[in-house]
């Protein structure tokens, strides 16, 4: 018998990845309108800079050419900067995203470059779904906010800037009444037919 590499091995079948018996419903990536925020924040508070030190600092240095070339390296090398904390804060945003599976929901939330929070809920223990839509940008794009609340002691998913929040939801709860018709466990009647007593 051939032992699998350390690479291989089942230490690294962690609860992001998805198990081999398990069937994704959908993964949910954070609407883009979320990063926009910081995007123009970021150009605005670059524009300001390079239009303030392109009209000091040649004050300062004295209209020369070193003047006018320090000014325009510091703008350079600024641009460059902001560039790259773009680039990252972008990467660091799409890694936040909520994997649904026909047993469980997981939620992974990139807070930072080094700080990532991955929480797993089974289906089984989702009291209830709730979307909301706030704002006249989350109605034209549609996006929004997803609350899933759990039984007992675990604290409720709150997914901001879900896409297409009402159907994530009805995806969720249809996965969850498929898993407990399943299981045989009671639950959601919301998709059984009202029968006449």
């Amino acid at each position: 018998m051939t032992r699998k590499s350390f690479f291989e091995s089942n230490y690294f079948k962690t609860i992001e990845t998805v198990g081999p018996d398990e069937h994704v419903m959908c993964v949910v990536y954070q609407h883009p309108f979320g990063i926009i925020f910081i995007y123009l924040a970021t150009l605005i508070c670059l524009t300001v800079g390079l239009v303030g030190s392109s009209v000091l600092l040649p004050e300062v240095l004295s209209q020369t050419v070193f003047g006018y070339t320090i000014v325009a390296l510091l703008s350079v090398v600024a641009a460059i900067i902001v560039g790259v904390l773009l680039l990252v804060s972008t990467v660091v945003y799409r890694q936040t995203k909520l994997t649904v599976t026909d047993r469980n929901v997981v939620e992974i939330v990139q807070k930072g470059i080094l700080i990532r929070k991955v929480s797993q809920l089974s289906l089984a223990n989702i009291e209830d779904v709730t979307s909301e839509q706030r704002g006249i940008f989350a109605s034209l794009l549609n996006f929004g906010t997803l609350v899933i609340e759990t039984a007992g002691d675990q604290e409720n998913f709150n997914f901001s800037f879900c896409p297409n929040p009402h159907r994530v939801a009805k995806i969720i709860l249809d996965a969850k009444d498929d898993f407990l018709a399943a299981t045989g466990q009671t639950g959601s009647f919301r998709n059984r037919p009202y029968k006449n007593r």
